[in-house]
């Protein structure tokens, strides 16, 4: 047993420490992002400062619902009906 520790205490002295400027100033790991990352995350910010909800189209509609002119055309009511039976069926 007193050799096991031993040799792990003279292994820890001469591991070098990642990430460890003290004494050697030995290289760093480093961490590269590619070009791609780099682009999706610009993309991604850019999504987050678009709102999740458009305000001037809610409030076109909530002013065509209020003045009686808002129109709903039947066939897409009759359409989006139609492909939530075949979804809930599935």
């Amino acid at each position: 047993m007193k050799l096991v520790e031993s040799l792990y205490r003279e292994q820890k002295q001469a591991a070098p420490r990642r990430g460890s400027r003290e004494g050697g100033g030995g290289p760093m790991d480093r961490v590269t992002i590619s070009e791609e990352s780099q682009e999706i995350q610009g993309i991604l910010s850019q999504l987050k400062a678009v709102p999740e909800v458009r305000e001037q189209k809610v409030a076109e509609l909530r002013a065509a619902v209020r003045q009686g002119t808002y129109q709903v055309p039947a066939r897409k009511v009759a359409e989006k009906l139609l492909e939530q039976i075949l979804r809930d069926e599935l």
